[in-house]
């Protein structure tokens, strides 16, 4: 039954439209999408979208399908033949790394999402073929996100959200990664630390993992309020391929962020208020200005900022080695870092995804456990497969340090807060080795012997438990952890035993 269909499929790697526009600039493209835009005092092209977050409840990963699935694809395929299309081809990668080439679909009346993957991503010279394909018709009257891994391929129906458009193309970059390279497809910012070590001035490649609300931009853009020639150098935001030597892949030219918290970070917050910024579901006030603070429409808010109004930012995406690898977590029972002790204890706190819910998330959960493996809801199927392949890797480059990062509190949810100064230290204690380490037999890790940061002591757990209940606290948190983990079937029993 799938075989025959497979000619609507094929056909929409290659819509069959009424006409095709291609190869349009940035401008060409703001141009066309400018009836949308809503003007403000700063410049910036500003649009305001029907869905305004990612359609997870409406995501099928489509292997084999029902008539019901089916007669749906015949029907899109017979509204596109009547339709205008715009086409941006675009590069997933560097220019020098056998990048992925990705073309991206949408109808014309939305060519504002165009002009976002246009300005997201680099752009290539258009071209008919493609690793990836992502096809969008936000007009269509269901809302359907549609996911064919064998063709690399997705479908996008009823969502006018440029954040799906965006992880559509990325989530099968990743997935390509796994399958094909060998590797695992990340969902995490990139950096390079340049700081003083026992040897010398050394430059450190570090993976921000983190959850939405754990602070993954904050770290991934701070300069740690290091001073030449110590410094910093950011690549990426969002999403690595992590090969098996050891480097790792970016895939963004610009960055797509979050701006409800944009006000607190200034370096961000003057690349958001450029004008070259693409800004999505943002309040503009009476007068024109643009308002990050105000939620009306959504808290989340969205913009596109240019790699070069980011401090410390090149033109750089890639790691040519990865060395230190952060779990940022949300919690209230740990010091501000740990350094995990092996790589499946590290394989196994990725597929913990662990973080704390938030009070913006649901006040009656604040505290809780939340997890998602490998911080990344983009894992198309089989996420032990990511797992044991991030054991690999780590095995195979033991370079590799991991650390678990605590930006919440400690003490419980009135206990000590970890200010971004705080892991910002923590994080250049680690990575200069500066840190002497010792191993917590209760926490199954190494902690830190002392900090160099005011009042330390409130950062330690033994200052606010006893030996006893905080062996009791973890001691469940184990437990729930291994049960946890048992659950995927095919990983590894030593990362289910590491924890």
């Amino acid at each position: 039954m799938y075989d025959e269909f497979q000619p609507f499929i094929t056909a929409l790697r290659h819509p069959p439209c009424r006409s095709l526009l291609r190869d349009l600039s940035n401008q060409e493209l703001a141009a066309i999408a400018s009836f949308e835009s809503v003007p403000n005092n700063q410049g910036s092209a500003l649009y305001v979208t029907r869905i305004r977050s990612r359609s997870a409840a409406f995501t099928e990963i489509v292997y084999s399908m029902d008539e019901e699935a089916l007669s749906l694809l015949k029907q899109v395929w017979d509204y596109l033949r009547w339709q205008q299309m715009i086409r941006v081809t675009a590069r997933i990668g560097a220019h020098d790394k056998n990048p992925m080439i990705a073309n991206m679909y949408v109808t014309r009346r939305y060519a504002r999402i165009a002009h976002m993957f246009a300005a997201n991503f680099a752009t290539e010279a258009d071209q008919d073929t493609a690793d990836i394909v992502t096809v969008v018709v936000p007009e269509w009257h269901q809302r359907k996100i549609l996911v064919f891994p064998q063709y690399r391929t997705t479908c996008i129906l009823g969502s006018d959200y440029y954040g799906e458009t965006k992880m559509a193309t990325l989530r099968m970059a990743m997935h390509i990664a796994r399958e094909e390279l060998g590797g695992v497809g990340l969902h995490a910012g990139s950096k390079i630390v340049r700081v003083n070590t026992p040897r010398g001035l050394e430059e450190k490649g570090l993976i921000v993992f983190g959850l939405s609300g754990t602070g993954k931009t904050t770290i991934t853009t701070s300069d740690h309020g290091l001073v030449a020639p110590e410094g910093v150098e950011v690549l990426q935001d969002d999403i690595n391929l992590l090969l098996p030597n050891g480097k790792a892949l970016g895939t963004e030219r610009n960055f797509y962020i979050k701006t409800d918290n944009v006000m607190k970070q200034p370096e961000i917050l003057a690349a958001a208020s450029h004008s070259s910024a693409i800004i999505e579901n943002c309040w503009v006030d009476d007068d024109g200005n643009v308002n990050f603070n105000n939620h009306a429409l959504t808290t989340n808010g969205r913009a596109i900022v240019f790699r070069d109004k980011i401090p410390n930012t090149s033109d750089k995406i890639d790691l040519d080695r990865v060395d230190a690898i952060l779990f940022n977590m949300r919690r209230y029972d740990t010091p501000p870092i740990c350094r995990l002790m092996s790589p499946e204890q590290a394989a196994a706190f990725y597929m913990l995804g662990e973080s704390t819910i938030t009070s913006a998330e649901d006040p009656s959960r604040v505290g809780q456990a939340k997890r998602v493996v490998g911080f990344d809801p983009f894992i198309i199927d089989n996420p032990h497969v990511n797992g044991n392949r991030l054991l690999r890797i780590l095995r195979d480059n033991p370079h590799i340090k991991c650390y678990i990062v605590n930006t919440g509190r400690i003490g419980g949810r009135d206990g000590a807060n970890m200010t971004p100064d705080v892991t910002f230290k923590a994080i250049v204690g680690a990575l200069s080795e500066r840190i002497n380490w010792k191993y917590d037999d209760i926490l199954g890790c190494e902690v830190p012997e002392a900090l160099d940061i005011p009042n330390a002591e409130q950062y330690d757990p033994y200052t606010h438990y006893s030996r006893e209940e905080y062996a009791q606290i973890m001691g469940a948190l184990r437990k729930e952890r291994k049960d946890y983990l048992v659950k995927f079937k095919g990983l590894a029993q030593e990362v289910i035993s590491a924890v």
